[in-house]
């Protein structure tokens, strides 16, 4: 989604993807050859878009509002990973942020970046093999803060937190459960297990750190949460914080934050 008036809203399929200008009262689908897996969009220019390729390596750059897409990997782009999630890194301008990804991958590879558009890529400091569960990942940024988790990381399983918008990175909870899912508010930063399986008990791994994202410490969650998110939604109604989860096979899920 772009927070553009009304709301442009993507939604990517096996070689389509669907538009709506008019904040998801209508669609239109555009048939692609490629099956977009994990789509992103600049936070400043609703033309420029992202994506990974379902079950597949390599990343995928539209600059025509998802019309047309092409292949992006430059030197240093590390091989062996699928499936990959691009974000784009709000690196304090629109110049600057419209260059710089993050991209972490499944089965493989490593969590890496990139500081202009692709051309480039290099694995930051501590993150060396840093993969996401099948079909999960998102990250968390706080200003230079970034929070990404994942699995085989140098430093094990776990969230890794950066303090200099991803040139460096170290494991920032115990690592004594998998993460895949980061999400947070001002007040706190939440992590959250999850794999792409239906009927599978593989528990939440439900953690939460106060701001700045140094203590972390497991929270009880509901014994219907057997599976964790395939993504959570930050919103508010003007006092509270109000988290919305898209829980893989048990539905919609809504938590209010303390």
């Amino acid at each position: 989604m772009a927070g553009t008036t009304p709301a442009t809203i993507w939604a990517a399929g096996y070689n389509t993807i669907y538009k709506s200008v008019d904040g998801g009262q209508t669609f239109t689908q555009t048939q692609l050859t490629v099956s977009l897996y994990s789509l992103n969009v600049d936070p400043n220019d609703a033309t420029h878009l992202i994506s990974g390729l379902h079950e597949a390596d390599g990343i995928v750059e539209s600059t025509d509002a998802g019309a047309t897409w092409k292949i992006v990997g430059g030197g240093g782009f590390p091989t062996g990973g699928v499936s990959w999630y691009p974000y784009f890194i709000d690196a304090g301008s629109a110049a600057t942020t419209r260059r710089t990804w993050f991209a972490i991958a499944q089965n493989g590879a490593s969590a890496i970046m990139t500081k202009d558009q692709g051309a480039t890529w290099s694995i930051p400091q501590g993150l060396a093999g840093l993969q996401h569960p099948h079909g999960n990942s998102q990250i968390f940024q706080s200003g230079q803060t970034l929070f990404v988790a994942g699995l085989e990381g140098p430093e094990g399983q776990g969230v890794y937190r950066s303090t200099d918008l991803g040139a460096s990175w170290s494991r920032a909870d115990s690592g004594q459960r998998p993460e895949a899912v980061v999400w947070g508010t001002a007040k706190n930063v939440y992590a959250m297990y999850a794999w792409a399986c239906s009927g599978c008990d593989l528990g939440t791994q439900f953690e939460i750190a106060p701001q700045p994202g140094t203590d972390w410490a497991t929270v009880e969650v509901p014994a219907e949460l057997l599976i964790g998110p395939n993504g959570v939604v930050a919103t508010s109604d003007g006092t509270r914080n109000i988290f919305v989860g898209l829980m893989w096979d048990q539905g919609l899920w809504r938590y209010v934050e303390p």
